[in-house]
């Protein structure tokens, strides 16, 4: 399954620095993620996850490491998650 997130970041940069993989979220089911900036405004990214299931996305963002990365940024905005299937290849 495909998770696609649209999040507003205060400082691409830190950010970054934050959320490059350090193989916690293979370890948790992740098959990879790819991050598309908005040309338009740079602090604006899509993010598209493909994990095995759900429940495995969902218990990684729950990991207290992961909410204090995040938090630590200071860029905890989500402005939209979606959930979505491949259907063609």
């Amino acid at each position: 399954m495909y998770i696609i997130v649209r999040r507003r970041l205060r400082d691409y940069a830190s950010w970054k620095a934050v959320v490059v993989d350090n193989g916690v979220r293979k370890e948790r089911g992740s098959r990879g993620a790819t991050v598309y900036r908005n040309a338009k405004d740079p602090n604006e990214v899509f993010m598209i996850f493909e994990w095995d299931e759900r429940k495995s996305y969902l218990d990684y963002l729950g990991l207290p490491e992961v909410q204090k990365a995040l938090a630590d940024t200071g860029n905890t905005e989500i402005i939209e998650v979606s959930e979505s299937f491949r259907l063609l290849s």
